[in-house]
């Protein structure tokens, strides 16, 4: 393959087809019903709505969904294993509470709950196709946009898991996604109205999944940049923009206090998910036998010491086994660093299958990569947040474990990437001189 210039961006002419009516291809907005229509159909046809119950319908949100019951029967914010356990940190506050509004109203683990909680999930897996379509579109082109919107809307990896699991995966894949979009068009923008929203969107977002608050610092740091490179003020934007960020988090953060006599920054079970990936039977995945949901021993440990004291027991264990064997911690980190990007070995009765699908996942993490490097290469403007997202987000999981539902976060950017990367390249033959002479 060859790859062709980058064109030069120029300013659309009026009367040009870069100025005519968008058909129903190139608009989001189509990309958006389509992608949602198709997501309704898998949940109706599939019947992807009737989670097992043979696990007392824990599959059913696991602690989310637990917690979720605690607060829809009026328990509070707890009990993420089930019984009676008090209060809880172990998950952001936001879906869990979303969860608990669909089994108000359509009743605790019923099938009516568990389809409007997908297609909750499928609205905001839909709507990141338009985020999707404007990042790409202002970081590269117009036809990069047009595709990556409708591969997103349409490939069943992406629509797998707004499908299958309730879990705050699609919205706060949706909410990442908008963040990085507000990023870019922001540039250069001093107004405090829109500051404002960014840092109340943060703060929206560490509420429900604050693994993406690896790159908040880098995404804030660049917004004030372009402001003080171009004379502008920053000093009370960026300060407005903190102060909403943790008055959003405020009331989430002074409850865990009253419950738990101690600071608790958003969730408290680091240091449980820690353990369940370092460990002296550690190989690089999750080890089940150190998590209460599936250890009886555990579980009890839990309810006898309280939710705090177990988790700060936990990763007080998994510091000392990493300081104790930093050879083996750094070969599981490794491990961990090919399984985000490579997927998890399975055992499974269809071992082809899973390395089958292991291969895809793999091809779109070099697809994505490589396109990150041809953009970097072209010094593309903006290619410093995508870099910047695919480096730290995935730190926390190379320490913890990893699964690949935890990639789905960055699969918008890695889309972008993959799609810009392949509409650059040509068959070499293209660009063989007309009437060249063939070697005999």
């Amino acid at each position: 393959m060859h790859l062709k210039a980058h064109p030069a961006q120029t300013a659309p002419v009026p009367g040009t087809s870069q100025t005519r009516p968008k058909s129903s291809w190139e608009s989001p907005g189509w990309m958006v019903a389509i992608a949602f229509l198709a997501r309704v159909l898998y949940i109706a046809i599939g019947h992807s709505y009737r989670f097992r119950t043979t696990d007392a319908n824990f599959s059913f949100g696991w602690e989310m969904g637990r917690i979720a019951y605690s607060i829809a029967n009026g328990h509070g914010f707890a009990s993420p294993f089930g019984g009676d356990t008090g209060p809880s940190a172990w998950n952001t506050p936001i879906y869990p509470w979303i969860i608990s509004v669909a089994f108000r109203l359509f009743g605790s683990y019923t099938h009516a709950a568990a389809f409007a909680l997908l297609v909750f999930n499928s609205i905001f897996a839909a709507l990141t196709c338009w985020p999707i379509y404007r990042i790409a579109r202002h970081v590269f082109n117009e036809k990069v946009a047009v595709w990556s919107g409708w591969i997103w809307a349409l490939l069943p990896f992406t629509i797998y898991w707004a499908v299958r699991f309730v879990w705050e995966t699609s919205l706060s894949t949706f909410i990442l996604a908008l963040l990085l979009m507000l990023t870019l068009e922001m540039e250069g923008d001093d107004r405090l109205s829109s500051w404002f929203g960014y840092g109340l969107l943060w703060g929206v977002e560490a509420l429900t999944n604050p693994s993406a608050l690896s790159f908040l610092p880098f995404a804030g740091g660049w917004l004030a940049y372009q402001l003080i490179r171009r004379g502008k003020r920053f000093l009370l934007p960026a300060a407005l923009s903190a102060v909403v960020f943790w008055m959003t988090m405020m009331p989430w953060l002074v409850r865990n206090y009253e419950v738990f006599h101690r600071p608790v920054f958003v969730r408290d079970n680091v240091g449980v998910e820690v353990r369940c990936g370092n460990n002296p039977v550690a190989e690089g995945v999750w080890v089940f036998y150190y998590h209460p949901s599936q250890n009886p021993f555990q579980y009890d440990l839990y309810k006898k010491m309280g939710e705090a004291d177990f988790a700060a027991l936990q990763g007080r264990l998994a510091r000392q086994w990493i300081s104790e064997n930093p050879g083996k911690f750094a070969t599981i980190t490794f491990r961990k660093f090919i399984y985000f990007w490579n997927g998890l070995p399975r055992l499974t009765k269809y071992p082809q299958l899973e390395q089958f699908k292991n291969s895809l996942y793999l091809a779109s993490s070099l697809v994505g990569t490589f396109g990150l490097i041809l953009a970097i290469k072209r010094r593309v403007h903006g290619v410093f947040l995508f870099a910047c997202l695919i480096i730290v987000y995935p730190l926390v999981y190379y320490v913890s474990f990893t699964s690949p539902r935890y990639r789905h976060p960055i699969d918008p950017v890695l889309l972008i990437l993959g799609v810009y990367l392949v509409s650059e390249a040509r068959p070499r033959t293209a660009t063989t001189q007309a009437g060249s002479p063939s070697r005999a």
